[in-house]
């Protein structure tokens, strides 16, 4: 089902995303600069989205930059079709990478807390079990007790298992903007966690690298300070981390075209976002038909 294609919404600047509507899967394909959708299709499949596209004519050719996340499918469906673009990687995407490479430490390390805490009880299930046979043939009465299990306070008050999982925010976000109870709580937790401390401090490191700041800067100075990232990293040796520096390696060429225009697909991210609250105003996408028809007159 290909409920939009409208070649006259096609322009210079377009990004491209999936999104979930009813139960099902589209490929949306929007103008950066108006906001309209060009092309939304019931698929992700490469094959079907290029063969739909073609439909645009001589239009694709005025595309200069296409801007998506980091999927090989993307990378295939862009060249197939808009051959005079640039691809640019998604700096939202990439942050998510970053993100989830860092959280996934913290989940790791809590984890291992809660496994201690299994074991634990595991051991106690197995104690009553003998306990109660033992009362049985001694005809005991038994009495059941509570499994109780202590974890010394940490200085903030919290417990280890506590600790990591109030970490998730003040992970997300820059030192300057942790509340005092976040900063406390970093200070403990990279005390305890030297790994989260130095994995952090990568991804700060990558997030400035990043930043607006080196938008329009000579390329070799900003790929020689990548570089020096990737060095970083392979010396920290972090599984996490070398996995996220492999990913960025990989898609370095779209990830660097970020400087050269400072484009991202935050105006893609904003169109769901949209597609979203219409989807909510018009109480879900049941009648998926005419919900499309009502989507194809207000956002194309």
């Amino acid at each position: 089902m290909v409920p939009i294609v409208k070649e006259e919404n096609l322009g210079e600047d377009m990004a491209i995303d999936e999104k979930k509507i009813g139960n099902n899967m589209y490929t949306v394909l929007s103008n950066r600069q108006t906001g309209k959708i060009a092309l939304l299709a019931s698929t992700l499949k490469t094959k079907i989205l290029a063969e739909t596209m073609r439909s645009f004519g001589t239009k694709v050719f005025e595309v200069k930059t296409v801007t998506r996340d980091l999927s090989p499918s993307y990378d295939w469906l862009i060249r197939q079709v808009f051959m005079n673009s640039t691809h640019i990687a998604d700096k939202f995407h990439v942050h998510t990478h970053l993100f989830d490479a860092l959280q996934s430490m913290r989940i790791y390390h809590r984890q291992q807390e809660l496994t201690k805490r299994r074991i634990k009880y595991e051991e106690f299930k197995n104690k009553e079990i003998l306990r109660k046979q033992l009362c049985r043939q001694n005809n005991i009465e038994y009495k059941p007790e509570r499994f109780i299990y202590k974890e010394p306070n940490l200085s903030n008050g919290e417990t280890k298992r506590e600790l990591l999982a109030r970490s998730v925010y003040l992970l997300y976000k820059l030192p300057y903007k942790w509340t005092s109870s976040q900063s406390q709580r970093s200070e403990i937790l990279f005390k305890l966690y030297p790994d989260i401390k130095t994995a952090y401090e990568l991804c700060l490191e990558f997030r400035i690298w990043y930043g607006k700041i080196n938008i329009g800067q000579n390329i070799m100075d900003i790929r020689s300070s990548l570089s020096q990232w990737y060095m970083d990293v392979e010396k920290a040796n972090i599984e996490e981390m070398l996995n996220f520096k492999s990913l960025v390696e990989r898609n370095e060429p779209y990830i660097l075209n970020y400087f050269i225009t400072g484009k991202t697909n935050a105006n893609a991210e904003a169109l769901n976002a949209k597609i979203q609250n219409f989807i909510h105003s018009n109480l879900g996408a049941r009648d998926i038909n005419f919900f499309l028809f009502r989507l194809r007159n207000y956002f194309s």
